[in-house]
């Protein structure tokens, strides 16, 4: 038996949307999961999401211009839609960030392997923390089902409009950078406050000589608003992910 040209060039689409995904989205494209492991899962689910919506069969095109074109537009598809879910998690890290330059503890960063970027510990905890609770949300099935509704709507081959789809990316980056301040503004909140209560302390009693505890205060007024914010910090952003590639 062989497998008819038209359905194996259906299928390569699919595939390509489904690499895409693989190669952009959260948690599916960790890199502390070997690289064959994710190929061989992204292979797996591209066939099944492509036998459950029928199987379409899709006619090859016969320049190679047109080849690559097709093939290019299936892989931007997965790879943007995998991007603007990756901003809103990282909104977490950056606010993580924030609190601890605030804190004045995010000055020794050091290189992160699994991103290839700057980070410290407190961002790296509630990123973790966001993380794990995308897992728990189910973020790797919502990932499925958006590539099941993506095939069923824009079937592969057909026309897409990649300036919409790139809009929408740079809308939803815009939107994980204001959910970043968000996140933050708790913890810079503390931290000012924490400030500001000493500036006031040291100008009423200057013979208190406060000044030698200001950094003592940012980090205990910064850490425990981290400590409260951090939790609900964190799912917001996994929601946030989630809602994303339902969208």
């Amino acid at each position: 038996m062989t497998l008819p040209l038209a359905s194996a060039f259906a299928f390569l689409l699919v595939l390509l949307r489904t690499t895409g995904l693989f190669l952009s989205a959260p948690v599916l494209s960790a890199r502390v999961v070997p690289a064959r492991p994710r190929l061989a899962l992204a292979l797996l689910v591209a066939f099944a999401v492509y036998c459950g919506v029928g199987a379409p069969a899709v006619r090859a095109p016969e320049h190679l211009g047109a080849l690559s074109l097709a093939a290019a537009a299936e892989g931007a598809l997965g790879l943007l839609a995998g991007l603007s879910a990756r901003f809103t998690l990282l909104a977490a890290l950056s606010a993580g960030h924030a609190a601890s330059i605030s804190m004045g503890v995010g000055y020794g960063a050091l290189l992160d392997p699994s991103s290839g970027a700057e980070s410290n510990s407190a961002g790296e905890l509630l990123y973790t923390v966001a993380q794990a609770g995308a897992v728990a949300l189910g973020i790797h099935r919502e990932a499925f089902a958006y590539l099941a509704r993506s095939v069923a709507a824009f079937p592969p081959g057909g026309p897409l409009s990649l300036h919409e789809l790139a809009a929408r990316v740079v809308w939803d980056g815009t939107m994980a950078a204001a959910l970043g301040a968000r996140l933050a503004l708790p913890m810079l909140s503390a931290v000012l406050v924490g400030h500001v209560v000493m500036a006031v302390l040291g100008r009423s009693a200057s013979q208190l000589n406060l000044r030698t505890l200001g950094f003592s205060v940012a980090i205990l007024a910064g850490g425990g608003a981290f400590y409260l914010v951090a939790p609900p910090a964190a799912e917001m952003a996994a929601r946030a992910a989630l809602q994303t590639l339902a969208r």
